[in-house]
């Protein structure tokens, strides 16, 4: 048993048998074993938040993922031999009852289908690099979230959630409309709505990513997905037209300083947009570079600026006067994306089981509009061990925070809950 595989083979075969013909199978069997793995892991998060909005209409109350995004994965490695590996994760963001609401609004299948989050194959080399296809998480989402703010994930008091983003412009993830690009709800800031959320870019399909090696904590990424532009050629409902994107990243990793750069870019052709009335003939580059630094074995500062921009739009905003005192009544402003942003927030341990955390951030918006927004998170991690804790979070958004407040200008929710990884 101690000899070479190939000696114990020949072995079996040179004494064939029944015992010596299985024990082969069993050997042959226990080799291929060692070069390809599958695996499931995930997250699950369910608490109780509130939702308190100065538009009453806005309030809420329910029971969902406050801390992080619940999600399962499956995921596959084989090794070829030579440094050379094929892989493959497909992953799902799951809700209760596929996410149909109390109402009877169902959600869309790109919503609460089989496979909706990031999944790609890979093909990777060890000195080489990854090259990845398929449907893959943006830089600028995982630096923003695991970097500049890797305390906060997508919840409750995130500087990336569905409530709030550092970013304006075009992105991705948006309601009914989950990898398709999308306007951005900055376009609309109605005197009864306050949604100048902004947007996020978190993940496009028909992606071609490479992944560079990490030479001395260093590595570079670069990804395109390429633009159809078909002058409106239709198919069912909607048409071929597709927005391009093309990212870069660089990351430095070394003891206890963590830094991040992402630049994504989506540009729109001639064509017809029928995703959320995308504008013909424009481009929205978002920008986020992000580092935390570990100053204790119990304490994490992390920070990020950001920069949204943007060219050849031309699709206005319309408010009323009782909103913005300065826009004529009804008027509608001109309104490409401009707008910096900066984080700052810090993890502290304080006992070997509870872990406090803090977050500012703001979004000083430079176009016509200039409207700001900040947010205040909070938050506070009960580990019952290194995959479960009970947590608390809270935010507080301020939608037009250079402005005098109005109805829905303001909201704060606070939730507590459980969550288990694995």
């Amino acid at each position: 048993m101690g000899g070479p595989f190939h000696s114990r083979l020949f072995r079996a075969v040179l004494r064939p048998s029944k015992t010596s013909a299985l024990a082969a199978l069993a050997v042959v069997s226990a080799a291929s074993a060692q070069t390809s793995s599958l695996t499931i892991d995930g997250y699950f998060d369910r608490g109780y938040v509130q939702t308190n909005n100065t538009n009453n209409l806005k309030d809420a109350k329910a029971v969902s993922s406050n801390a992080g995004t619940t999600t399962v994965g499956i995921k596959g490695s084989e090794d070829l031999g030579g440094g050379l590996k094929a892989g493959f994760s497909i992953n799902t963001d799951w809700s209760e009852a596929s996410g149909q609401t109390q109402d009877g609004t169902a959600a869309t299948s790109a919503q609460s289908g089989f496979a909706n989050s990031q999944s790609f194959l890979d093909l990777s080399s060890a000195q080489f690099g990854t090259l990845r296809l398929g449907n893959p998480n943006s830089e600028i989402l995982t630096i923003t979230t695991s970097v500049a703010s890797p305390a906060f994930s997508t919840g409750v008091g995130s500087a990336y959630s569905s409530a709030f983003s550092i970013h304006n412009g075009f992105g991705t993830g948006t309601t009914g409309a989950n990898n398709i690009f999308g306007a951005s709800s900055v376009a609309t800031l109605g005197n009864s709505i306050g949604t100048n959320a902004g947007q996020r870019q978190i993940r496009q399909a028909n992606t071609i990513k490479y992944i560079s090696p990490t030479f001395a904590g260093f590595n570079v990424i670069v990804a395109n997905v390429q633009k159809n532009d078909t002058a409106g050629l239709t198919t069912g409902s909607g048409t071929t037209d597709v927005a391009g994107v093309t990212e870069f990243a660089a990351n430095y990793a070394n003891g206890p300083v963590v830094v991040g750069f992402a630049q994504t870019k989506v540009s729109t052709g001639t064509g017809t947009y029928a995703n959320a009335a995308l504008p013909a003939n424009a481009s929205s580059t978002m920008s986020i570079l992000g580092a935390s630094y570990q100053v204790l074995p119990v304490l994490k500062l992390h920070a990020g600026m950001g920069r949204s921009s943007s060219s050849g739009i031309t699709a206005g905003i319309t408010t009323t006067s009782t909103v913005v005192a300065t826009y004529a009544a009804s008027a509608t402003q001109a309104s490409p994306y401009d707008a910096t942003s900066y984080q700052v927030g810090a993890t502290y341990n304080l006992t070997p089981v509870i872990t406090l955390m803090a977050l500012y951030a703001k979004v000083d918006d430079k176009s016509v509009q200039n409207v700001d927004r900040t947010m205040l998170g909070l938050g506070a991690d009960y580990n019952f061990s290194k995959t479960t804790r009970a947590y608390v979070r809270y935010d507080n958004i301020n939608y037009a925070s250079n402005l005098a407040s109005f109805n829905g200008s303001k909201q704060t929710r606070t939730a507590i809950g459980v969550s288990k990884s694995f």
